[in-house]
């Protein structure tokens, strides 16, 4: 009955929410980020300016994270493939480097990494409880995937 029960983990699940995270060195932001002055400028004076949809903070590390967060968003996980559907479109969760779970008040929080062309962008899964588990599952299933694919390929 467990089998048939794993089965139904690849499906489609909406996640309460994902924040996208990109870090840059002030220099780098400037040059990278549209507005960058005039948001560095806010920044400076209060630590934190929400600005176009995106809150910009300083780190304890000295650099700028710009975070994005996106509510209601769908997840869709197929048995042996090493990316998933974050609305529709074709996404690599970086399991392999990151894959923190914490249970919360109200959800299971996935820290992990998102690979985009040119860059790895940090982000944070918020699952609901009601799905949290299967979808933990499912997400394993996808590491291990990945982990299978990159063992082979190192033989």
């Amino acid at each position: 009955m467990d089998k048939l029960k794993d089965i139904n983990i690849f499906r489609c699940y909406t996640l309460d929410y994902i924040g996208k995270y990109r870090f840059y060195e002030e220099e780098e932001f400037i040059e990278a980020v549209k507005d960058g002055e005039y948001i560095l400028e806010n920044l400076k004076e209060s630590n934190r300016f929400d600005y176009n949809q995106a809150s910009y903070t300083f780190t304890k590390f000295g650099n700028i994270s710009e975070g994005i967060t996106e509510k209601n968003v769908t997840l869709e996980i197929e048995k042996d493939n090493i990316n998933v559907m974050l609305n529709g479109k074709i996404t690599h969760l970086d399991l392999i480097y990151k894959m923190e779970v914490k249970k919360l008040e109200d959800h299971y929080r996935v820290a992990t990494r998102i690979s985009e062309k040119g860059e790895n962008v940090s982000a944070l899964l918020y699952i609901n409880l009601n799905d949290g588990d299967e979808c933990l599952k499912a997400l394993e299933s996808v590491k291990e995937f990945q982990e299978n694919l990159k063992n082979s390929s190192n033989k």
